[in-house]
């Protein structure tokens, strides 16, 4: 338990650190380039990358101040840190396939960009195989799962309406056109259902690998 403590205390530091870095940097090109804090702000909350790491981030938070309480025990149900684990992995892979070669941080960005897209993922990775109760997740998990994603295509596309701004060139549809868009949406939503299904497996084959749940 000591170590478990110790291992959200470090993951909670990580987690705020680097989204307080990423805003302070979001902040300053900015304030470089002329742009408006609020746009700037506003830039910062268009991206899954960010709403992955807030909550991963707030799961490890709440897990440490308050593991008593109602939000913690709901946070604790497979179908919602299961799922968390899903949007993290998601995060790093469709980064580490997509957008990794055309984008080439450097300085503080690069650390922050590394934490965000490597780190954070793994160390919920790490925690999850080793510290969240297994063999209770349903497979028609991985359907409910599918919502986050819906929500955040619907307001990216909203969002892109209104201002003509995307946050990954694979959902602009200025450039590439609904049909297109629409298509690669298809797609990564059967990424995450595929990885849910995975998920699924995983946490099956660890339930069973405990000694009391052997056959």
């Amino acid at each position: 338990m000591r170590f478990q403590f110790f291992f959200q205390f470090i993951s909670s530091v990580i987690g705020i650190i680097t989204l307080t870095a990423q805003f302070y940097l979001l902040l300053a090109t900015a304030d470089a380039n002329g742009t408006p804090y609020l746009t700037a702000i506003g830039r910062f909350f268009s991206y899954m990358t960010i709403w992955t790491n807030i909550l991963i981030t707030s799961y490890f938070v709440v897990s440490l101040t308050r593991p008593k309480s109602k939000l913690n025990d709901i946070l604790q149900r497979p179908v919602i840190s299961s799922g968390f684990l899903v949007y993290i992995l998601l995060v790093a892979i469709t980064y580490h396939l997509l957008l990794a070669k055309v984008w080439n941080p450097t300085g503080l960005q690069y650390f922050v960009n590394i934490s965000l897209h490597y780190i954070i993922p793994i160390i919920y990775l790490i925690y999850w195989i080793f510290y969240l109760k297994k063999g209770t997740a349903k497979l028609r998990h991985p359907l409910v799962w599918l919502l986050y994603p819906t929500l955040y295509a619907i307001y990216s596309f909203f969002r892109g309406e209104m201002i003509h701004e995307y946050p990954y060139p694979f959902i602009n549809v200025t450039q590439l056109g609904y049909a297109i868009v629409f298509r690669n949406f298809l797609l990564l939503s059967l990424a995450y259902y595929i990885l849910g299904i995975f998920i699924i497996a995983i946490d099956w084959i660890l339930f069973k690998l405990k000694p009391e749940h052997g056959s």
